[in-house]
């Protein structure tokens, strides 16, 4: 018996929360995601071998930071209606300086690992 893939993921955890619908009605993903109560603007979404993945910018700060997130979940065939899954959040701040990377003073880059969990579901579209 084959099962059908999961196309609707509801995504929690430690500041991360995202809803996925790997199909919306025009055939592309449609992404919310929102770390540390800031909504991401335009974040991107692609179906690799590691598993979905969800990038996008939460922050810059000019001459200072920026930081990015990197959502990884499992992708889910449906063998019941509700499936629950675990995922992580890779953080990643990049030092940054007007005068360039030589004017930082220690790492250029620090991680933060979020672990996510969720649900995933498959809806009519």
């Amino acid at each position: 018996m084959a099962f059908d893939p999961a196309n609707h993921y509801v995504v929690i955890g430690k500041g991360v929360d995202a809803v996925v619908d790997t199909s919306d009605m025009s055939g592309t993903a449609a992404v919310t995601l929102n770390v540390d109560g800031r909504q991401i603007a335009n974040p991107s979404f692609a179906s690799t071998q590691h598993g979905l993945v969800i990038e996008g910018t939460v922050e810059v700060v000019p001459d200072s930071h920026s930081i990015d997130i990197h959502l990884t979940i499992p992708e889910v065939n449906q063998s019941e209606d509700l499936v629950t899954f675990t995922g992580f959040a890779a953080l990643t701040t990049a030092l940054t300086s007007i005068g360039g990377p030589g004017l930082v003073s220690r790492a250029l880059h620090l991680y933060e690992i979020r672990p996510v969990a969720g649900t995933a579901s498959r809806v009519a579209s």
